[in-house]
């Protein structure tokens, strides 16, 4: 079974090829992870909720 972290990096995954088609920097990634609001850490440094974190990968999932 995956882990959530496993599957969030499948989803930043695609996310990348769908919107950069190629291999991306890390600049793009950051930027898909921040656009998407899959960043793992608040603005504030605390580690955001498991429910806000699965509720931000249901909505980019469905993006794709």
């Amino acid at each position: 079974m995956m882990s959530m972290s496993d599957k969030r990096v499948r989803i930043i995954r695609q996310l990348c090829v769908k919107r950069y088609r190629k291999r991306p920097t890390a600049e793009k990634i950051l930027a898909v992870i921040y656009d998407n609001g899959l960043n793992i850490y608040a603005e504030d440094g605390k580690i955001r909720p498991k429910k806000v974190m699965i509720e931000a990968m249901a909505k980019a999932l469905n993006t794709l």
